[in-house]
């Protein structure tokens, strides 16, 4: 055996840190990118998985582009970041993404992936999300599957998102659970839900897609190759 095939043989069963950063991304922009950059500085994560809702079950009514368009910005937005990874786990079998997903059953199939790997899992949501999750199917097994980055903004404290977490679901202040012990900024669950401050951004997916269908300029919104491919593409005209 090689070296670098013994490398390759040890980094197979060292478990990783994984993260699940799922959204409509109509379309990515660079507040989402800011988001993973500062959960990647601090956990360190393996890989971040970037994951294109396919009917978000809350923005039914809202008309999203095709999902192929805002994979494809999806993947131009991580191509330049080694470990971001855009992901199909929403996709459908026929790539359209027109089916129904539950964030409880794309975390179930990356749990399932992971099996044996002793891999841990985060899933990465905006603070105004996280306040609505007691509407989400199964959010309490939802919650005791993996452990939550929540990117706060001003305005938002942290003792407004414990009231939604279920009280049997809060361990006990003695309670390590792999987690940093006394960190201000954490509640302890099953899983662990930490808070990710200063990562608010001005920028808006609506805000793009207005200045984009009135022709003016989305330059440093997006990504350089987000922004080309949405001229190229005539999105949102």
């Amino acid at each position: 055996m090689t070296t670098a095939q013994a490398h390759r043989t040890a980094a197979k069963h060292h478990p990783r840190r994984i993260a699940l950063f799922g959204g409509s991304f109509d379309p990515i922009h660079n507040g989402h990118l800011a988001v993973a950059r500062a959960a990647d500085r601090r956990f360190n994560f393996d890989e971040i998985h970037f994951i294109p809702a396919s009917r978000p079950p809350h923005k039914l009514k809202q008309h999203l582009a095709p999902f192929p368009h805002r994979f494809a910005m999806v993947s131009l937005a991580c191509s330049e970041h080694p470990h971001f990874i855009p992901s199909l786990a929403e996709a459908g079998e026929d790539f359209s993404g027109t089916q129904l997903h539950y964030s409880v059953d794309t975390v179930r199939y990356f749990r399932h992936a992971c099996h044996g790997h002793g891999d841990r899992i985060f899933f990465i949501v905006g603070a105004d999300a996280f306040l609505d999750i007691p509407m989400w199917k199964e959010y309490e097994t939802l919650l005791g599957l993996c452990d939550f980055l929540i990117a706060n903004r001003p305005g938002i404290r942290a003792e407004a998102l414990r009231l939604v977490i279920p009280p049997d679901l809060i361990a006990r202040p003695d309670a390590k659970n792999g987690a940093e012990a006394g960190h201000p900024s954490q509640v302890v669950l099953r899983g662990t839900v930490y808070l990710l401050e200063n990562v608010s951004s001005d920028v808006s997916a609506t805000d793009i897609r207005r200045r984009a269908s009135r022709s003016q300029s989305i330059h440093g919104l997006v990504s350089l190759r987000v922004e080309e491919y949405i001229l190229k593409q005539g999105l949102y005209r």
